[in-house]
């Protein structure tokens, strides 16, 4: 076993697995508008007539979700059409903003502005802030004048959907995919003014329905999409959407919805590889699949709540080839991460990674060569070596970043490693071993109850799970898996941010049982502790 020589090692870090996998692929870029079509509809001319009602609902989410949503009349605020009414339900990728809360919404927003740091509420300053819709049409769309054209018609809810299209002249992509966006409209005739001309310019194709303006790159587009729902129905009836919807739960200001498995069979046709000279674009969510089969759906949402920020992942029946289909998902917990010190500036901890890290062994025994022969000369081997150094439920957290959050792992730092039936004698011996190229002290090796603790530097006397901001970010996550924790009022001491105390934590939880699974990740601000 080989050891790290002096100086400027940390003393000791608990020892585990190797680490590796392949990269997670980036999302692809923007959906081209593709060649011209047949002459008996227009083509579109500009790629850039997508990119604005993503951009413009991207930054109302950010910014009027507190200004514009808190300083707008109640009287139509509430209620009205979803944009997954008017999508067809043959769908296969869907997103939307919703800018028109309930009542309830908007009470978590105003308490939540209350918690944000001085320099965010600085930043969405009603007396400074500018409307990002109109910085976006003026700046795109410089025939129009967004007060007299725009504004009056313009809603609070945006949706985009993209599905497969049997018509040629539809069709968007190499794979046969088109796609449209429903914007919100509370005046038809206003919003027809505006989008001939946005129509004569840019050579897209719209029409109404249930108050909603849906703009399509051309008009065979738009006559599919009449199609499709007349034979199949909307999005909001369609039933795994439903279900999904329900599972991430409702008030949300923003979600997003992706059929995996659809994406990944219209991936793998012939048509949708290479360079065919068709001038259409490629699918562009392809890298999500990685060129695997792939099958499942996922669901998103971002949501403000009175004390935290939340965005939400579930995955449903999600499989590919290197998935973990059939592990038997352990008992879940997080005890051991709240039984931290409650100075701990980062943690994570988790619930049965021994056995996970079994199941993940036993179907890459060779990326574990290295690791099993430095248990063996410890006289221990695998699996049992997992459970022996994880325990059932484990936890590792960091107490003091010298300062500096960049250069944290290159000096002494101090730490506590906590593991539920974890062997004390092993994780000693590792200690005294990996600490004696080192000079850092050895970390102490203590049992706490049926836990084995091991521990290094100063650290507070009181528990992580009394801090009343981890409280609030980690709420709810009890019984997941996996957890990870940043304290930000410690972090941002060490950096530029003036009042550091109000940044709070930044939390995050996953909960997984085979192919499906719900991720959480939160920030709760603390301006008001």
């Amino acid at each position: 076993m080989s050891y790290p020589d002096p100086p400027n090692q940390p003393s000791w870090v608990p020892p585990g697995p190797p680490t590796g996998g392949q990269p997670v692929g980036q999302p692809g870029y923007p959906m081209g508008m593709g060649a011209p079509q047949p002459p008996q509809y227009a083509a579109p001319r500009k790629n850039r007539i997508w990119m604005v009602p993503v951009a413009a609902g991207l930054g109302v989410a950010l910014m009027a979700s507190t200004v514009w949503a808190a300083n707008s009349v109640v009287g139509d605020w509430f209620g009205g059409p979803q944009p997954e009414s008017v999508l067809p339900a043959s769908s296969i990728a869907f997103a939307k903003l919703d800018m028109k809360p309930s009542g309830g919404q908007l009470a978590n927003y105003a308490q939540l502005v209350n918690k944000l740091p001085d320099e965010v509420k600085d930043e969405i300053d009603p007396a400074t802030a500018t409307n990002p819709a109109r910085d976006i049409v003026e700046k795109e769309f410089e025939y129009l004048d967004y007060e007299h054209d725009v504004e009056p018609w313009l809603g609070k809810r945006f949706g985009f959907a993209m599905w497969e299209s049997d018509a040629e002249a539809a069709q968007i992509s190499r794979d046969g995919t088109t796609a449209a966006f429903a914007l919100a409209v509370t005046d038809e005739d206003a919003a027809r003014k505006a989008l001939q001309k946005v129509e004569a310019k840019e050579g897209m194709a719209f029409e109404f329905r249930n108050d909603f303006a849906i703009i399509a790159p051309n008009g065979a587009a738009i006559s599919d999409l009449d199609q499709q729902v007349a034979t199949g129905g909307t999005l909001d009836g369609q039933a795994d959407f439903s279900s999904d919807m329900a599972g991430i739960g409702g008030d949300t200001l923003a979600t997003a919805w992706m059929d995996f498995g659809e994406l990944s069979r219209l991936e793998s046709r012939p048509s949708s590889r290479g360079g065919f000279g068709s001038g259409r674009s490629g699918n562009p969510f392809q890298e999500l699949t990685g060129g695997e089969d792939v099958e499942g759906r996922v669901a998103l949402s971002l949501k403000l709540e009175s004390d935290y920020v939340e965005l939400r992942g579930d995955m449903f029946g999600v499989k590919s080839g290197d998935s973990l289909e059939g592990f038997e998902a352990p008992e879940p917990g997080l005890e051991a991460m709240s039984s931290l010190p409650n100075d701990t500036v980062m943690a994570v901890g988790g619930s049965g990674l021994d056995s996970l890290m079994e199941q993940v062994w036993k179907e890459n025994p060779d990326e574990f060569g290295e690791f099993e022969d430095a248990l063996q000369e410890e006289g221990a081997s695998l699996p049992e070596g997992f459970t022996q150094l994880l325990g059932s439920k484990s936890a590792f957290g960091i107490t003091d970043v010298q300062g500096s959050f960049d250069e944290v792992f290159d000096s002494d730092f101090s730490f506590q490693f906590r593991a539920t039936g974890a062997d004390g004698d092993l994780l000693e011996s590792l200690a005294e071993q990996l600490s004696a190229g080192t000079y850092g002290p050895t970390p102490g090796v203590n049992e706490d109850g049926d836990a084995v603790v091991v521990s290094s530097g100063a650290m507070g006397t009181g528990k992580l799970g009394d801090d009343a901001v981890f409280t609030k970010v980690m709420e709810g996550t009890e019984d997941s898996h996996v957890g990870f924790y940043f304290d930000l009022r410690q972090l941002s001491s060490s950096g530029d941010m003036s009042q550091p105390e109000q940044w709070g934590a930044f939390g995050a939880a996953m909960n997984f049982d085979g192919s499906s699974g719900t991720v959480l990740a939160r920030w709760a601000p603390s301006a008001d502790a």
